[in-house]
């Protein structure tokens, strides 16, 4: 049996992964989770149609062959979205974790909240959100490191 205790982040980034598993979007399972500055849940969120709508592994929407980074024609609510939507308290609101970069859309509502770490698994094709997260002062760290402007421009 290994001892070895996971520190938050790694416990976070692995949960998120679980949390993505139930998103119903063919093109990405994607999944988020918000916690407050002592490390406890405050929502979690994953990428799946409106309440009520077909969802998209049964009757696919028309977005579902759209090119990376452009979901126009998609139905689904992201993953941050529906995280900030289901937070009773986002005024207590400090990490969030992903499973990709947040997208433009979603970094402009994180960016109105008090989120200043944000921790993802993989990057995002369209890098506008992240310019724009950094450039107020967000950190955005993938796979452990955090991301610097420049290596973005």
């Amino acid at each position: 049996m290994n001892s070895a205790r996971l520190s938050k982040k790694e416990y976070f980034l692995e949960t998120v992964k679980l949390v993505a598993s139930r998103s119903t979007c063919p093109r990405r399972s994607v999944g988020c989770i918000i916690t407050d500055s002592n490390g406890h849940v405050l929502s979690t969120g994953y990428n799946g149609v409106p309440s009520g709508y077909l969802h998209c592994i049964d009757t696919p929407c028309p977005g579902v062959n759209g090119t990376p980074g452009n979901s126009d024609n998609c139905v689904a609510v992201h993953a941050e979205q529906n995280a900030l939507l289901q937070c009773s308290s986002l005024d207590r609101a400090t990490t969030m974790y992903c499973t990709n970069l947040p997208c433009f859309i979603c970094s402009k509502m994180i960016a109105n909240t008090n989120i200043r770490e944000i921790y993802c698994l993989e990057d995002y094709a369209d890098h506008r959100g992240l310019e724009l997260l950094m450039n107020l002062g967000v950190e955005v760290f993938t796979e452990g490191e955090l991301i610097s402007v420049k290596e973005i421009s």
